[in-house]
């Protein structure tokens, strides 16, 4: 059966700022296009080989935005960094994810009397760590693993 998580205390830390998510597009996996194998050999059917290298799309979050958080936001901007995104439920470590990449965008939305401020952000995964090592994302189990 499906695990079905409200996202209570879901968030993303990046350096020096957090988030609490109202959407997540988390962290995925591409494998890309095939390779032409084809030959001058091939008497019937063109052939093909899959990659060898995986790829992270870039991830996209909208989250509760506060003003006074934006210098912490700006200083994020561009800077190749281990990234976690931690899930909870009701204070229970679920499962979490951490990789390396940048903040590429981070847009307030528009305000609205009666809502509260949101901004919209984008994360690109370089797959490198601080010392330019390949380093792909890495998923660690939290507590609802041993449940």
């Amino acid at each position: 059966m499906a695990q079905v998580i409200e996202g209570l205390g879901t968030t993303l830390t990046l350096g020096s700022a957090t988030m609490e998510f109202v959407t997540l597009s988390a962290p995925g996996l591409d494998g890309g296009e095939a390779l032409d194998a084809t030959t001058l050999s091939n008497t019937e059917w063109m052939t093909r080989l899959p990659q060898t290298l995986k790829d992270v799309p870039n991830m996209s979050f909208t989250g509760n935005f506060i003003p006074s958080e934006w210098d912490s936001w700006e200083a994020e901007i561009n800077v190749n960094q281990s990234i976690v995104i931690s899930f909870e439920y009701q204070t229970v470590d679920l499962d979490s994810i951490t990789f390396w990449g940048y903040l590429k965008s981070f847009t307030p939305d528009a305000g609205e009397v009666g809502t509260t401020w949101r901004a919209s952000s984008e994360i690109v995964a370089t797959n490198m760590n601080s010392s330019y090592v390949e380093t792909g994302p890495v998923y660690a189990a939290g507590a609802s693993a041993s449940a």
